[in-house]
């Protein structure tokens, strides 16, 4: 039976996918408009959300801290490198863009897998290398926008700066796909994910093989964020604030915080897009930097209550 919460959240989803359908000036709006332009948007920036929600989800669990968020570990930045060096090049095309932005969030999910097993499983430590890793890979981001031309550097940053603009079909469903299958890998693994949050010792006293739980959990994230910034560019901290959210909700076993986050990570990437679409209308904010806008104070909010407790 569905919980009165769940129902919440559905009509909640409901509604602002609908308003975004619905969103600006809509007299004269051909059919073709609503499925090659409004529909995607609107699924991408849906996507977007509840991958990125998930996948922060998964790295607060991986790391116990409730602060850590998806861009942390350096993949986002990575997928950035990716498609700046594409932009910088002069190169396009449908899947030129998100392929090198994915190609770089792969290479970065390597690299840190390799200095996790040098690490011999040492959160704190790989935490502080995937930061590492997002400054390296910002500082050559930088770079190539130094020595690139005006035209690659205005696309570059409009890119970067996080957009739903460029929704297309084929990305788009392959994204969805992944990302179903991510719900149903997290579903199955509610019970080791609620075991693990006990500590290393009990989830190894209880049958837990964490090492391969542990590569797998960064695996399904970086393959998250990867599929969301290539598509979308830099939208951060919906991966921080919808599992907060939705543990402010009281939600604690995962059968209930997995799709309260990523309900709650849709909503916040669909008002956000359209908050982005009406604020300055007709012209149109990036949404990254309307979600930065939201989400810095936010998390400093939440790091001076933590600071505090």
């Amino acid at each position: 039976m569905i919980s009165p919460r769940t129902t919440v959240l559905l009509l909640l989803i409901t509604a602002v996918i609908l308003s975004g359908l619905g969103a600006g000036d809509m007299r004269n709006l051909a059919p073709e408009v609503w499925v090659q332009l409004r529909l995607p948007r609107v699924l991408l920036a849906a996507f977007t959300g509840a991958s990125l929600a998930l996948a922060g989800l998964l790295l607060q669990d991986f790391f116990r801290n409730p602060l850590v968020e998806p861009g942390l570990l350096g993949v986002s930045a990575g997928a950035g490198l990716g498609a700046v060096l594409v932009i910088s090049l002069g190169l396009g095309g449908l899947w030129l863009l998100p392929l090198s932005a994915f190609a770089g969030a792969l290479g970065t999910l390597g690299l840190i897998l390799l200095i996790g097993r040098q690490l011999s499983g040492n959160n704190a430590e790989l935490l502080l290398a995937g930061v590492a890793i997002n400054s390296l890979a910002g500082a050559l981001v930088s770079l190539l926008l130094s020595i690139g031309d005006a035209t690659a550097l205005r696309s570059a940053t409009f890119w970067l700066m996080g957009s739903f603009t460029l929704a297309e079909w084929p990305l788009l469903l392959a994204g969805w796909v992944v990302l179903l299958f991510s719900i149903a890998w997290t579903w199955r693994q509610a019970q080791a994910l609620d075991v693990w949050q006990l500590g290393e010792s009990e989830a190894i006293h209880l049958g837990l093989d964490i090492r391969r739980f542990r590569r797998r959990i960064l695996c399904v994230t970086s393959l998250l964020v990867a599929l969301a910034v290539a598509q979308s560019g830099g939208i951060g901290f919906v991966g921080l604030l919808a599992p907060h959210m939705a543990r402010k909700l009281g939600l604690t076993q995962h059968r209930l915080l997995m799709p309260a986050s990523i309900f709650l990570g849709i909503i916040l990437a669909v008002l956000a897009d359209q908050l982005a679409r009406q604020l300055i209308y007709p012209l149109e904010l990036p949404v990254g930097v309307l979600t930065a806008l939201i989400g810095a104070p936010a998390f400093l909010l939440l790091f001076l209550r933590r600071s505090h407790s």
